[in-house]
């Protein structure tokens, strides 16, 4: 796989998250996308439709959210990548969660995720 592709991607999965559309945001993922959550095996789904609520549900109650890819690497058909999200909640606390998601990529859609974030303390 070209590293284009999935800096392209990447660049695409930032932009809707950080521009709060989730259509576009769902037009990154595969239709049976399939998200792991290792540490909180509750979280873990499948599909689109899941994405759209899980993400709409964030836009809603973080209306400043902001994602930043801090670094990836890719390897075949995978992503390794580092992210910051970060936002004010409705009470104002503010709170910021980063890791790592590992992404399974056909052509130019994720079909799968590993999700390795957490929240983190902030000295703000």
């Amino acid at each position: 796989m070209s590293n284009d592709i999935p800096y392209a991607l990447l660049e695409r999965l930032a932009s809707a998250l950080n521009s709060h559309d989730v259509d576009e945001l769902i037009r990154c993922f595969h239709h049976d996308y399939r998200s792991v959550q290792p540490a909180h095996p509750e979280r873990s789904f499948v599909g689109q439709d899941n994405v759209a609520a899980n993400w709409s549900w964030v836009f809603e109650h973080f209306e400043d959210f902001r994602a930043t890819l801090l670094d990836y690497a890719v390897r075949d058909c995978t992503i390794w990548s580092e992210w910051e999200w970060a936002g004010n909640d409705p009470s104002g606390r503010y709170t910021v969660v980063r890791g790592v998601m590992i992404l399974s990529v056909e052509g130019d859609l994720i079909v799968a995720g590993r999700l390795y974030m957490e929240p983190v303390n902030s000295a703000r």
